[in-house]
């Protein structure tokens, strides 16, 4: 049976676990009724590590900008 999912105010759903934030799906077919997307690759997000302090989170190191610009030029370039 077919797992249901309801939008939230800003319409957004819950996936299962397999897909990450950043995940890039398709549009294959769109109904009045049905949507379905495709994956179109998985995000290859670098994680850098996270410090909480009063309540906030920081990145932990300096991320170099061109790194940041450089993914997503690629990453534009691929669709």
């Amino acid at each position: 049976m077919n797992e249901v999912r309801k939008l939230d105010s800003k319409r957004r759903a819950v996936f299962p676990d397999r897909y990450s934030p950043g995940d890039v799906f398709v549009e294959d077919e769109v109904t009045a009724d049905r949507v379905v997307f495709r994956l179109l690759k998985p995000a290859e997000v670098p994680l850098v590590p996270l410090v909480e302090r009063d309540g906030q989170l920081f990145v932990d190191q300096v991320v170099d900008r061109d790194i940041i610009r450089q993914a997503i030029r690629d990453e534009r370039d691929e669709r």
